[in-house]
């Protein structure tokens, strides 16, 4: 129920934000400025640490429940946002121009279980180099359950592409990483073939 509740409010706003952007002219001076941040299914997406930015200054604010951040007494000009959250895509540097008072900015913020089904279809294509790039852009702990996972994937990408030495790295690091990640380490090792000295090595590192 408060998901629905927060859908309507977002469509809601972005209704608001298109009537203001055909109504409002090009301002100068100061004003408030709403940054909206929603994920690939258009909620919101709270606690994102954001960093607006342009030629003069640099100001940072994060997110509300309902994804919104507001820069206060903001001048008319061209600004870059950037974002991020754990356990969501880092938020590629975005630039805009800010010119009408009322305008809602929406970006996107993907979440790792969003990434995870992309990459799955790349490996699916042998796209594993996007892959990779894909899960390196996942923001988290090296010391979690998450980097496990990212882990996790990069060692099987890895395999289908038979490079055994990196597999191994990485499954290595999914271990370290978490502990709870152990069987699944045994399971996947006794696939890789490679010399026992090896492994040796990489355990160690």
């Amino acid at each position: 129920m408060k998901n629905n509740k927060q859908n309507r409010f977002l469509i809601l706003l972005a209704a608001i934000c298109f009537y203001s952007c055909k109504t409002t002219g090009q301002f100068t001076g100061s004003s408030n400025l709403t940054i909206l941040i929603v994920d690939e299914k258009g909620c919101g997406v709270r606690d994102c640490a954001l960093t607006l930015s342009n030629f003069n200054k640099e100001e940072h604010g994060v997110t509300n429940e309902n994804g919104l951040c507001i820069f206060n007494n903001v001048p008319s000009g061209e600004y870059k946002l950037a974002g991020s959250k754990k356990g969501y895509k880092k938020m590629k540097t975005e630039n805009f121009n800010y010119i009408s008072k009322g305008e809602v900015f929406c970006f996107e913020l993907y979440s790792c279980s969003f990434v995870f089904d992309e990459v799955e279809k790349l490996y699916e294509q042998c796209n594993f180099q996007k892959s990779l790039e894909l899960l390196d852009e996942i923001v988290c702990d090296k010391k979690s359950s998450l980097y496990a996972a990212i882990c996790f994937y990069k060692a099987y990408g890895y395999y289908l592409q038979k490079n055994q030495k990196s597999a191994l790295t990485e499954l290595n690091r999914m271990k370290k990483a978490d502990k709870t990640f152990e069987e699944i380490y045994k399971e996947f090792i006794t696939r890789i073939e490679i010399p026992d000295n090896e492994n040796e090595k990489e355990e160690a590192l």
